[in-house]
């Protein structure tokens, strides 16, 4: 199974698939006199050079280049109308020297994205003035820039913000015109599961479709017997261990399956980038519990091998999902729902846990399946459900995460954000909540009084390594408030 490794921000946890990298396109800016031009063009060539070079050194970035400087008004409009044409996510004005500011400027207005405005610390060059210039005529119009003065092959952080603002452009540009699909609609009466189609159009570009739980139930009476068999089969064979019994009886456990199969049809015929499932209670009351579903549509890989994570968050909270794809998108890692659950005072940590929506990779977060569902124990559905089937048990695996949720208060979108770490537990730990149950034991650098005081929901999301400079240049550029533990 291919492999690939991000080591800017994640702490060289292998990434189980490869996302298709955003697009960024790459602009070069001058002086409008031609002569001057003339005598900068091999400066501004260099460092042209330099934030290509830096920028392919990100995984999920890819860089369009043109083959001119910009130094006329024309010029600026034709390179943007191409770039455009070119569907870039993310821009970044190369402007190591004084290039006239209303090429910037009409090259950004022709983009209409947020744009990362580079010079280095060049004292021979007026790269400084040039970026202030250029960012101070988006400003009077009120357009977002970022200004980043620095040399990137002697400053890590410069490139790491380089690399955040790219994701961060990217996933606002990927995300609009995606489909959530909403199956099922609001669950337990929980109202982060309803959310307006034309808010989320306006706000994200996100089409909203809403799905009945009923075309699962229709869907998986057609599932291929001889998938579902070759599927409880892998099963009994990679998770560390399978009950069948009680609730778990194959049968039961068979039918999770052929509800997974018909999610995954669903996703295929709707076009949905990303998913939520009611469950409770019509699936889980009397039917089976979406268990297998939550855990395999957010994993990268099933029976049939390595595939692209699709997000499904538990109870239709479609903030949530809406949370979990910014999350993948933005780091190219499987992410998470669970809820928090409650606070160990003597071990310091957050005990998070939920039936569903984690996929198997946490568990030891390898690029290696089989390494991943042998810690996985299939139990059966607990007693407080009257539908059956199996629960997927499992402690996070211990390592450096970012956590973050968007929340609306008083109908507007802000998001938390933090930096935390999981801590390994051994798997009895779990019974003092609930042993059939999935959990992460979370450590992070904010006491409980004071997370309870801001947090405005149950459920939260993880992915690995550090984050949040990405979240943030994301909720900034969608003027989205945040709260932010470090």
């Amino acid at each position: 199974m291919g492999t690939q490794t991000i080591t800017s921000s994640a702490n060289s946890v292998p990434v189980p698939t490869t996302p298709s990298p955003f697009r960024v396109g790459l602009l070069s800016f001058s002086d409008g006199r031609l002569s001057v031009h003339e005598s900068l063009a091999g400066a501004i060539r260099r460092h042209e050079s330099t934030l290509a070079d830096t920028l392919g050194q990100d995984p999920l970035l890819t860089t369009i280049r043109t083959t001119e400087i910009i130094h006329s008004a024309a010029q600026a409009r034709s390179v943007a109308t191409g770039m455009r044409a070119a569907g870039i996510e993310a821009a970044v004005f190369n402007i190591p020297v004084f290039a006239f500011p209303n090429f910037s400027l009409i090259a950004a207005r022709m983009l209409g994205i947020p744009v990362l405005l580079s010079s280095p610390k060049d004292p021979t060059l007026p790269g400084l003035g040039g970026i202030l210039a250029a960012h101070g005529a988006m400003a009077q119009i009120g357009l977002k820039s970022v200004k980043l003065w620095g040399n990137l092959q002697e400053e890590p952080d410069m490139q790491q913000t380089l690399w955040a603002f790219c994701r961060a452009s990217g996933v606002i540009e990927r995300m609009k015109g995606s489909v959530f699909g909403m199956i099922g609609g609001r669950s337990i009466g929980m109202n982060t599961g309803a959310v307006s189609s034309q808010e989320w159009m306006r706000r994200f570009g996100v089409d909203v479709e809403h799905i009945d739980q009923l075309q699962i139930i229709d869907r998986a009476r057609g599932a291929d017997p001889e998938e579902v068999e070759r599927a409880y089969a892998w099963m009994n064979a990679k998770l560390g261990r399978v009950s069948t019994s009680g609730k778990a009886l194959p049968e039961n456990v068979k039918e999770q399956i052929r509800h997974y199969i018909a999610i995954r049809e669903i996703v295929n015929e709707f076009g949905l980038a990303f998913a939520g499932l009611k469950c409770h209670y019509e699936l889980s009351e009397y039917h089976v519990t979406g268990c297998v579903s939550a855990m395999l549509l957010n994993d990268p890989y099933d029976w049939n091998g390595p595939k692209e994570p699709t997000v499904l968050a538990c109870e239709a909270d479609a903030d949530g999902a809406l949370t979990m794809q910014i999350l993948k998108l933005i780091s190219g890692y499987p992410t998470l729902l669970f809820d928090l659950r409650s606070y160990d005072f003597a071990a310091k940590v957050y005990v998070c846990c939920n039936c569903g929506a984690q996929p198997s990779w946490y568990s030891a977060r390898s690029a290696d399946p089989d390494e991943n569902l042998g810690l996985v124990h299939l139990d059966p559905v607990i007693s407080k459900y009257g539908g059956g089937g199996g629960h997927f048990s499992y402690v996070c695996k211990s390592g450096e995460i970012t956590l973050a949720r968007l929340t609306r208060v008083n109908g507007n979108y802000r998001m938390f954000i933090a930096r935390g770490e999981f801590v390994d537990f051994p798997r009895e730990k779990m019974a003092e909540t609930c042993s059939a149950w999935p959990h992460g034991y979370v450590r992070m650098n904010i006491p409980p009084a004071d997370l309870i005081e801001i947090y405005n929901t149950n459920h939260a999301h993880v992915i690995p390594g550090d984050h949040r400079r990405a979240l943030k240049f994301y909720c900034d550029m969608m003027d989205i408030p945040v709260d932010v533990v470090n």
